[in-house]
């Protein structure tokens, strides 16, 4: 890369990465005390082994606790979205099959996260807190 860009590249990889965080529902970076929420992520590690969604292995990140990675902070903002009712189960398969990539593999994937989706689940991190 030519030095006269580098400047220019790196300005706009910070303001990428500063809407990145500032995107993130406050839920999905710090859900603490969202027991639900951690409980339905640590079933789907039982539940739905060996998913994939483009290139990504959710279930390695849910092994791992996922890592820095912009895809897997995106992948749980969505699915604490979908989780907390802030999104249809529609909106999260056209949201991470539209980031991600679709193909059989992530449509299995979105498939079983959306069935071991609780029937009873709280609207708000605050309502699961107090669970």
């Amino acid at each position: 890369m030519p030095k006269r860009l580098l400047p220019a590249f790196a300005t706009r990889a910070a303001a990428c990465a500063a809407l990145l965080c500032a995107a993130c529902a406050p839920d999905s970076i710090d859900n603490i005390q969202a027991r639900g929420f951690d409980a339905y992520l640590d079933g789907l590690r039982r539940e739905c082994p060996d998913m994939m969604i483009g290139d990504n292995n959710i279930s390695d990140w849910l092994r791992t606790d996922g890592s820095p990675d912009s895809d897997y902070v995106y992948w749980l903002d969505q699915t604490s979205r979908l989780y907390y009712r802030r999104i249809t189960p529609a909106q999260y398969r056209d949201s991470v099959t539209g980031a991600f990539g679709e193909g059989k593999s992530g449509t299995h994937a979105v498939d079983c996260i959306v069935r071991n989706l609780p029937a009873r689940r709280p609207a708000s991190p605050a309502a699961d807190k107090a669970r």
